[in-house]
């Protein structure tokens, strides 16, 4: 296992997220002002082959357009407002491209960040690859490899980017694994650097055991819940969790610092 400065490390979901517009620059610029340790971040690629950020498959959520992002082309997805849904103060707020957020965060060499690959090979398999390789060339060219982890809900794609670049990313994968769609010819702990353990709504923290079950593989066991829940962090941790992923990470980190998990 890497050693890591908090025993206990978080990740701000789509930035500071409850109260910034997800995946948008001023999200992440107020998560950098808070001590997290990793970012978590969504791509896409746009209809003329632009790599984008934004979690959903569609743009109807997150601004005021309409329509999937492939779709569309970088141009149509620049000239939407990406802010004004989380509130006044953010209208006018854009689309960033992942180029734009690689020179965002050329001045915090210390963070770490997960990359959420979104086209999955089991709508479109070569769609899927294309994206995937235009981002982590963009990773390359800017030099960060050693900082990321590229995640994904496709365990196809986990699979071809582990084979491909030779076994040089850290890969997050999903936990139970029929969460990992797609066609899967390893198990995910062979190849996996962390899992993100997924509970129920009866029992948002799974059993220890799949906790020590990932340990035992070497395998990061880490968690997420969406309401950022103090009772869940608590089972969570008690079980092993070793990254919390935090829609509003000040909470999260002022609960871990409180068991002297993380520094303040």
């Amino acid at each position: 296992m890497d050693v890591y400065k908090n025993k206990v490390r978080v990740a701000a979901h789509r930035g500071n997220s409850r109260w910034f517009p997800e995946n948008t620059l001023p999200a992440f610029e107020s998560a950098f002002t808070l001590p997290v340790d990793q970012m978590e971040i969504d791509l896409h690629m746009t209809k003329d082959g632009e790599i984008v950020m934004m979690h959903d498959h569609a743009v109807d959520r997150t601004t005021n357009g309409t329509g999937l992002v492939r779709d569309l082309t970088l141009k149509e997805i620049k000239a939407l407002d990406a802010g004004a849904w989380k509130g006044d103060e953010f209208i006018g707020t854009r689309v960033p491209t992942f180029i734009e957020f690689l020179e965002f965060i050329k001045d915090h060499p210390e963070m770490t960040y997960n990359v959420e690959l979104k086209d999955y090979p089991l709508t479109d398999p070569e769609w899927a690859k294309e994206s995937a390789d235009k981002s982590l060339a963009l990773i390359e060219k800017y030099g960060i490899a050693d900082r990321i982890w590229i995640n994904c809900w496709s365990g196809e794609l986990l699979e071809y980017i582990d084979a491909k670049y030779d076994h040089r990313y850290k890969l997050h994968g999903y936990f139970p694994f029929d969460l990992l769609h797609g066609t899967k010819t390893r198990h995910p702990y062979d190849y996996l650097h962390c899992v993100c353990l997924f509970g129920t709504k009866e029992q948002p923290v799974v059993d220890k055991k799949y906790f020590d079950e990932a340990l035992a593989a070497g395998v990061e066991p880490w968690c997420f819940f969406p309401q950022d829940e103090i009772e869940n962090y608590e089972g969570a941790v008690n079980n092993g969790c070793m990254l919390l992923t935090a829609n509003d990470p000040a909470k999260t980190i002022a609960y871990l610092n409180s068991r002297g998990l993380h520094d303040a």
